[in-house]
């Protein structure tokens, strides 16, 4: 064997060799990061691992899109109209926006939409380091002010809410909605493990009567919502969950609270 084939083999195996141990090096730096988290979180971030680039928008775990990208979607994505009905709101009657949230409180995006799964939201800011959770802030900053009103409906975005679901619109009744909304994100575990009685005690803990719960529950009178306000996301073109409808504009996913204020700030320009 000559001289120029022997260092052309040498090169071809050290090719492979090179190939050989970054594919060992990703596979166990993704060990090291998903290995402590729920089998739920860990597929979810494995499956995006590879996905959108910083400052990408999040809406679920098949969904990604931006801010820039809705924009080019002209009239399809504005002046999108949503029944309000009896749905869940906070804020003042009177506010020039209003924000209808449409969500899952089984979805890991929600949560961490509202500041909760450390998780999702560390998986985010990995990505985008000034990314921050909107909702908290969109609380403090306009709600509060009486600039926007919030309104909550419920979309199929994880499949594993609707008992959490049942009891926040029962616990709606007794006025402890928005009390307890962020902490049934906060105990999706619960919700994984289809913990109804571990979700009944988070509402309790909030100040929900058990009794009154119990009977809200039993009556099944929120069973057929799931079907209207699926039906209501879809007409409004929701795709995923988180998604939001800003005065008539779809804001799709997770998005940073800057990107949100700047839909607001949009909004009450007019």
């Amino acid at each position: 064997m000559d001289n120029q084939n022997s260092g052309n083999i040498f090169k071809a195996y050290s090719l492979e060799i090179t190939i050989l141990v970054a594919a060992l090096l990703v596979s166990s730096t993704m060990f090291v990061t998903f290995g402590s988290l729920s089998s739920t979180n860990a597929a979810i971030l494995s499956r995006l691992s590879g996905g959108p680039a910083t400052g990408a928008v999040v809406a679920g775990a098949n969904q990604v899109g931006t801010l820039d990208a809705q924009a080019q979607g002209a009239g399809q994505l504005q002046n999108i109209q949503v029944d309000i009905g009896d749905s869940p709101a906070t804020g003042s009657a009177n506010a020039p926006v209003t924000i209808v949230q449409f969500e899952d409180p089984s979805c890991p995006f929600c949560a961490a939409a509202h500041g909760e799964n450390q998780n999702i939201i560390s998986y985010f800011k990995q990505r985008d380091p000034t990314w921050q959770a909107p909702m908290p802030q969109v609380i403090a900053d306009y709600v509060a002010s009486g600039k926007v009103k919030l309104v909550y409906k419920y979309f199929p975005g994880h499949g594993k809410g609707e008992d959490a679901m049942k009891i926040l619109w029962c616990s709606n009744e007794q006025g402890k909605f928005w009390d307890l909304l962020d902490d049934m994100y906060a105990n999706q575990d619960l919700m994984e493990a289809d913990n109804l009685a571990g979700l009944k005690a988070v509402a309790t803990s909030k100040g929900v009567d058990s009794a009154a719960l119990e009977t809200c529950l039993a009556s099944g009178k929120y069973n057929s919502r799931f079907q209207s306000e699926t039906a209501q996301g879809s007409a409004a073109r929701i795709g995923g969950t988180p998604g939001f409808i800003v005065n008539g504009r779809l804001i799709e996913g997770a998005v940073s609270y800057p990107q949100m204020k700047q839909a607001i700030e949009a909004a009450l320009a007019g």
